[in-house]
């Protein structure tokens, strides 16, 4: 989960390069589309549906804060569990069901 694959020199070269000119104040909506074709409210839209118990419009910021208080929540909860395996064990053995 934590090893990334190595970029080869060919996929290096063929990376979007930024323009600064100013044709990219005039085409906001382009803005909104980035490399992989998702627009950024689409990709709000399925952050938002992933975070439980959310009503109604809500503002990027307070998406991104539930967002966060959400990932606490399952680290607690993961970790909680945890400690509960390491209490009671694991073995299956030892305790038949």
């Amino acid at each position: 989960m934590g090893s990334r694959s190595k970029l080869s020199p060919s996929s290096l070269s063929m990376r979007r390069t930024r323009r600064s000119t100013p044709h990219k104040k005039t085409c906001k909506s382009q803005n909104l589309v980035d490399v992989d074709g998702g627009s950024v409210s689409e990709k709000l839209e399925a952050l938002k549906q992933l975070i439980p118990a959310n009503y109604g419009e809500i503002k990027a910021d307070q998406l991104f804060k539930e967002t966060a208080d959400y990932i606490v929540l399952l680290r607690t909860q993961v970790f909680v569990l945890q400690k509960l395996v390491d209490f009671y064990g694991s073995n299956t053995d030892q305790n038949p069901v």
